[in-house]
């Protein structure tokens, strides 16, 4: 059965209308979604239209260590692979805010320079705040933050930052934040390594999702009509894992649906056990070392399961009903860049989930907009 069939601008809000032209909820979550393009487009200008100053990076360091909670932890993932592709004689590593407290000694080496760079929506997150308060006296630690916010407690305690214009948003689940903090990171990287064909094709991928935003969600729309679940399994390898532990979590926070991500292959090595014909499987855009995908899906189906697919145009290696693709995206040749459209994929499924389910995506169950905790 539709939900609901079409979206009615008031304002700065969107509105879904049901069948009998019922206003059921104010969405800013809509909007956000909508508006990562303009974020995006704000974070190309500052970065390079703008030049902005790549000290940080040009400091002697032995490893930078990234750092934060939930959202901003999951693009830690992606950010610390990026980084390790492209300069692939330093060390990255990937460590939650309240465990870089709970066990510092073990990751810091007093005989080692670390840049140490962190993410977080709201510059309040405690446990965040709580790390760089703790490095900030140390001699051999730099610190860098992301946030989306001029006046936030954070920022006194960075030694520089990157204040990401147009990501600040009102509901609780991170979406535009959670895309601008990591195409800003992303592409502050590959300027430091005067990668121009990435910094090309972000440029392109800005264009390209301008165009095509409003299309993914009439198209997923009827993809979401048309077929329920309720398990979802998010599967990505490399760059990808960390968009699929988003894609994961977001799934939980607005829908409220049991879902699971995994390494692409090591599905295959214990999880399949859950799939049914209950479940939805979300295949992010393959690299080109992606190997026996065809089996793959030949697998996932014949437990019952449905596949989407992102990027995977060439579906003729199976045909079957149970998968669909969406996206095509020939014009884009670097994996990287192809891996952000994944991004607002995941996030129109959750929120079009939880549409369909009667839930409030801009205020999940249980959640905050900003979680403090004292550790």
């Amino acid at each position: 059965m539709q939900l609901f069939s079409l979206y009615e601008t008031e304002g700065k809000c969107i509105k879904m209308i049901t069948k009998d032209n019922k206003s059921i909820k104010s969405s800013y979550t809509y909007e956000e979604i909508q508006d990562q393009v303009k974020t995006l487009r704000a974070a190309y200008e500052d970065i390079i239209k703008k030049d902005m100053n790549m000290d940080f990076l040009e400091k002697s360091w032995d490893e930078i260590i990234f750092f934060g909670c939930g959202t901003d932890y999951n693009l830690c993932q992606s950010a610390a692979f990026f980084s390790k592709s492209l300069m692939n004689n330093k060390s990255f590593s990937v460590i939650p805010s309240s465990e870089l407290l709970l066990n510092d000694q073990t990751y810091i080496n007093k005989d080692k320079k670390y840049l140490v760079i962190g993410f977080s929506r709201s510059g309040e997150t405690t446990e965040s705040i709580d790390v760089l308060k703790r490095f900030k006296s140390r001699a051999n630690i730099s610190t860098f933050v992301f946030t989306a916010r001029q006046d936030c407690t954070i920022l006194n305690f960075s030694d520089g930052n990157f204040i990401c214009r147009e990501a600040l948003e009102k509901s609780v689940a991170m979406t535009k934040a959670y895309t601008g903090f990591l195409f800003a990171y992303c592409l502050i990287f590959a300027k430091f390594l005067n990668c121009r064909d990435i910094i090309s094709e972000f440029n392109e991928l800005v264009g390209f999702l301008h165009s095509s935003i409003s299309q993914l969600f009439s198209d997923i729309e009827s993809y979401i009509n048309i077929n329920d679940f309720k398990k979802f399994f998010a599967l990505g390898s490399g760059f990808n894992y960390g968009i699929a532990v988003e894609a994961d979590l977001k799934m939980k926070e607005m829908a409220q649906v049991n879902s699971f991500s995994y390494h692409l292959y090591e599905f295959a090595h214990g999880p399949k056990t859950m799939l049914d014909n209950e479940s939805l499987c979300l295949l992010l855009t393959m690299d080109r070392k992606s190997l026996g995908i065809k089996d793959i899906l030949k697998e996932i189906v014949g437990y019952g399961s449905i596949v989407l697919t992102v990027c995977l145009e060439d579906l003729t290696i199976i045909k079957n009903d149970s998968v669909s693709n969406i996206l095509g995206c020939e014009c884009f040749k670097i994996d990287f860049v192809k891996s952000f459209l994944n991004i607002p994929v995941f996030q129109i499924l959750a929120y079009l989930k939880a549409i369909k389910k009667g839930l409030n995506p801009d205020k999940p169950r249980n959640l905050n907009y900003t979680t403090k905790l004292k550790i």
